[in-house]
């Protein structure tokens, strides 16, 4: 089997993983490129360029809405350009994928940091849907003696709301958990509510379905609402809406629906920065004028612009 027809194998469960955050995705998107760049490799380095790239863009394919997915192939590719051989190349893919592992836990240990003067002693706490940066900065709070209790819904239709209360009450935490349409019943008795992020870029941030609810309902009670996201969640503006592409098979949504329904099964979506109180990274809490100066200076390997897309 080659390398190529290895990689199919190795994407169909990235592509299938529904209730995972796009940090848990991207640490599985670096054993890929670990698995594939084991020996034995082709003497041609070119070769071996190509193997990265076509699994940078197979891994953008599946999870087109995961931004840490294409920056983890944007580095890779940009860290190997120049290599002379093979083994150059292997050694540069190796400290490119260290390097961005090392990032991404780095930056959710400083995230949590920011988080913790966010989070009302005694207080009820709302989280939406499942991101390791939101449970790893809730645990950190905990873990220093700030007590509150958490309230999250199921996050249909994948339920990885369950996956949060879960982990969360492992923990020691004392959680609520409901359905998502009982939001409205929980949500007035919260005091800040967070939520992880998928996608960023000047328009707005991408997350998961139901998003877009929370924060409307968060501004309508006039309850802080952050977005929890390391900076390797920015993208070009052109990029950003690559998600909208991206719709999963009715069944998961319902199964055996009779004839004549379409079973709509998009799960991700835009949300307003003007909707959210702040977007908490390991740089700190930044506004909607801040992200500028972010999406500005990424530089997109040749191999992974999009067309008609000005270059970076």
């Amino acid at each position: 089997m080659t390398k190529l027809q290895e990689l199919e194998g190795l994407i169909i469960p990235i592509r299938d993983d529904t209730t995972s955050g796009a940090a848990e995705i991207a640490l599985q998107a670096i054993n890929v490129f670990r698995h594939l760049m084991s020996d034995p490799l082709p003497d041609d380095p070119a070769e071996v360029r190509k193997l990265l790239v076509e699994a940078t863009k197979a891994l953008v394919g599946a999870q087109p809405a995961m931004a840490p997915l294409f920056h983890l192939g944007n580095t890779v590719l940009q860290a190997t350009k120049d290599a002379r051989s093979t083994g150059e190349l292997a050694a540069l893919c190796d400290q490119a994928l260290e390097k961005f592992e090392l990032q991404l836990c780095n930056s959710a240990s400083m995230i949590a940091d920011h988080v913790f003067d966010l989070i009302p002693a005694g207080e009820l706490v709302f989280a939406y849907s499942f991101s390791s940066t939101v449970v790893s900065s809730l645990l950190h709070a905990r873990s220093q003696r700030k007590f509150f209790r958490a309230v999250c819904t199921e996050a249909r239709p994948s339920m990885e709301g369950r996956k949060l209360a879960t982990m969360l009450t492992s923990a020691g935490l004392e959680v609520i958990h409901t359905f998502d349409t009982a939001m409205g019943l929980v949500l007035p008795n919260c005091r800040v509510a967070f939520m992880g992020c998928d996608c960023i870029a000047r328009p707005g941030i991408v997350n998961k379905v139901g998003s877009w609810l929370l924060a409307l309902a968060c501004r309508e009670l006039n309850i802080p609402l952050y977005a929890l996201a390391g900076t390797e969640k920015f993208v070009t503006d052109e990029r950003l809406f690559e998600f909208e592409d991206h719709e999963r098979p009715g069944n998961e949504v319902w199964e055996e629906a009779p004839p004549g329904v379409r079973v709509l099964n998009k799960q991700f979506e835009l949300i307003p920065f003007s909707w959210i109180a702040g977007l908490v990274t390991e740089h700190g809490i930044l506004q909607e004028e801040d992200v500028e100066q972010y999406v500005s200076r990424l530089e997109v390997h040749e191999a992974l612009r999009i067309e008609g897309a000005f270059a970076s």
